[in-house]
């Protein structure tokens, strides 16, 4: 793929949605804080920008369907049944990946994905490491040629055997979570036991996904009107689409929540926080992330905040895609999660929260998801790369 010499290791970001995207970011900014590491070991690339041809517009195409499938109703059914399959065919690899296969046929480092698709196109033509982030495994995540498929707890490697995937190429590494929540994971417990206790109003953080999903968003604007009104903080994390960050901003606003921008911070008014890209999402959100008392999201990767880091989390219904049903059991199985069905639930989590905080269930649930599970995936998965690479 290249000559550079020292060129120990490619990371292949699909860019799609941030789930997978965040989990590479967390391990990457890991890999580069570990002592003897040098940036000429690591090329980044994103799959626009090694493929080419008919891969590239099916990738394009790939994309579109993850928006698409995330409208509600009977595009949403379709798409999850789309996405249940096990292991995709042999065209729709060899469409997907064939530009992708010839550019790293041969190279003679590590290639780190993050994507299931990505690892199952790679896994046959050099040594892949397939970084499966979440907790759950539906079959899609089983590529039994990979090199190495890092996951976070025992229970995901079990489903994976299961799935065909031999245990000796199975690394538990803990849940990836952002390093930068990691450091004040419990700073932020502390505070979050405190708000319970006192008669301050309790802030909630309500996140879109990466495909803004019309049922989530219409809960998103319901939940942070029926919070505000009752006198708690809601804290809006739109994403950095900005066409659909301000339709949301307007509807919150024709709701009643007078959401301002993040610089006022401090002023008690609810927030809404958009941001050019992932990783400036992410920055903005480790200045508010000891504030957080509660989350409103999707059961995807921030999951893990609720099942490692101790925040409650409700879980914003209908699942979408292969990974969320699984996480959502997960969760709540833990005890750390409660869903938003319907409407009326959005429209009623304002006092649903109050009656939780009265009966002393917040701290439950909070103490419930923290200190259950190690939360050093990143920097373990840091670790093994470097020590092969060298």
């Amino acid at each position: 793929m290249t000559d550079s010499a020292g060129l120990r290791l490619v990371a292949v970001n699909s860019d799609i949605g941030r789930g997978h995207p965040s989990y590479l970011d967390s391990v990457l900014l890991s890999l580069s804080r570990q002592p003897g590491f040098k940036p000429d070991m690591l090329s980044l690339v994103t799959l626009d920008r090694i493929c080419s041809g008919t891969s590239k517009h099916a990738w394009k195409l790939a994309r579109s369907l993850y928006y698409v499938g995330a409208h509600g109703g009977i595009l949403t059914s379709i798409y999850n049944r789309l996405r249940k399959g096990g292991k995709p065919s042999p065209l729709q690899l060899a469409i997907l990946g064939s530009s992708l296969r010839k550019r790293l046929t041969g190279f003679p480092g590590i290639c780190l994905v993050e994507h299931p698709l990505v690892a199952h196109i790679l896994a046959p033509v050099c040594k892949t490491a397939y970084l499966h982030g979440e907790i759950t495994a539906p079959p899609v995540a089983a590529v039994p040629e990979a090199w190495r498929t890092f996951v976070p707890l025992e229970s995901t490697a079990d489903a994976l055997v299961a799935l065909g995937v031999k245990r000796s190429a199975l690394t538990v590494t803990g849940l990836v979570i952002e390093p930068k929540l990691i450091t004040q994971a419990e700073h932020a417990f502390m505070n979050r036991l405190d708000h319970y206790r006192s008669a301050q109003p309790l802030t909630i953080g309500f996140f879109t996904s990466g495909a803004y999903p019309n049922p989530h968003v219409d809960r998103i604007i319901a939940g942070a009107k029926s919070c505000w009104e009752t006198g708690y903080r809601p804290i809006i994390f739109a994403g950095w689409d900005l066409k659909r960050a301000k339709y949301l901003a307007r509807k919150l606003q024709d709701a009643g929540v007078p959401v301002i921008n993040i610089k006022y911070l401090f002023s008690g008014q609810p927030i809404f926080i958009t941001a050019p890209d992932r990783r400036k999402e992410t920055a903005l959100l480790a200045k508010v992330f000891s504030q957080l008392d509660i989350m409103v999201a999707a059961c995807h990767e921030r999951t893990n905040w609720a099942i490692g880091l101790g925040l409650p989390m409700f879980a914003l219904l209908p699942n979408i895609g292969p990974f969320a049903p699984l996480n959502y059991w997960f969760a709540t199985k833990q005890g750390v999660c409660r869903p938003i069905r319907t409407i009326l639930d959005a429209e009623q989590l304002g006092l649903t929260v109050s009656e939780l905080r009265r009966a002393g269930q917040l701290r439950q649930i909070a103490e419930t998801g923290l200190g259950k599970h190690a939360t050093s995936g990143a920097e373990s998965i840091a670790r093994t790369l470097l020590a092969e690479a060298i």
